[in-house]
């Protein structure tokens, strides 16, 4: 299937139960990255979970999304902020000018991306001196994760291909080829989520390679995630603890 439609049918889980991020993040980037304001492009946007934190700065942010359905709420979401503009581009052609923003920025969606191809949109809208920013949240590797991680497998062979590329799994050649001239790691704490039996499933159903209604297994696929919330949870709370990751350098 095309990256770009992966996520189809899933906006609506996606924006009600996926994480957003630290303010730590947000003010570490404005400060070293757009210590002037600036512009910044978010590309594969989703419903603008990461964006969100740029908007309400006032921070130009281009989000850039193809997916329609994902679009749809990112949109309702920021109608009426005049920093924010929808671009409907994939991430390896953006539909922006040369130079045209300080900061490149990718939450949860760079292992989607052609990365030769997104490593040379990037470095055409760049600005001289501009940054690309590469971030993910990372749940603890526990017990209850490493099962689950098991369960997926199980379940969605044909769609997981692991956490995040990889890159959870700490296989980072995509990571060191898309910046040869080097880049940070940093870390940020974004708390401990609790999740109530339905949180808990509609954060796992709200991952791209999750089953949907009407697809083989599905009916098990769901049983086995609440046989997974009933073995971990306590007192009706699934908890897990999370961090961030940002990979930040020059291209």
């Amino acid at each position: 299937m095309d990256n770009t439609r992966k996520f189809t049918g899933k906006a609506d889980v996606y924006q009600k139960f996926r994480p957003g991020y630290p303010e730590e993040l947000y003010e570490y980037l404005c400060k070293n990255c757009l210590p002037y304001g600036g512009a910044a492009a978010d590309v594969g946007a989703g419903t603008g979970k990461f964006a969100e934190g740029l908007i309400k700065r006032g921070i130009r942010t281009y989000c850039v999304e193809p997916n329609e359905d994902m679009a749809r709420i990112l949109k309702e979401n920021f109608a009426g902020a005049s920093c924010f503009e929808h671009i409907s581009s994939a991430a390896e052609d953006i539909a922006l000018p040369n130079a045209s923003v300080d900061l490149v920025t990718a939450a949860q969606a760079f292992h989607w991306f052609d990365k030769k191809a997104f490593y040379t949109c990037c470095k055409r809208i760049l600005k001289s001196g501009g940054v690309v920013a590469l971030i993910w949240n990372m749940r603890e590797r526990n017990e209850a994760e490493q099962e689950l991680y098991k369960l997926d497998m199980k379940y969605c062979p044909h769609n997981f291909k692991g956490r995040s590329g990889g890159i959870f799994n700490g296989d980072l050649s995509d990571i060191r080829e898309f910046f040869p001239h080097g880049y940070k790691e940093l870390h940020f704490e974004n708390g401990v989520f609790s999740y109530t039996s339905e949180q808990f499933l509609g954060r796992r159903l709200s991952s791209s390679y999750a089953l949907k209604e009407g697809d083989k297994g599905y009916a098990e696929y769901l049983a086995a995630l609440k046989a997974h919330f009933e073995k971990y949870a306590l007192f009706g709370k699934y908890s897990e603890n999370i961090k961030t990751v940002l990979y930040l350098g020059e291209i």
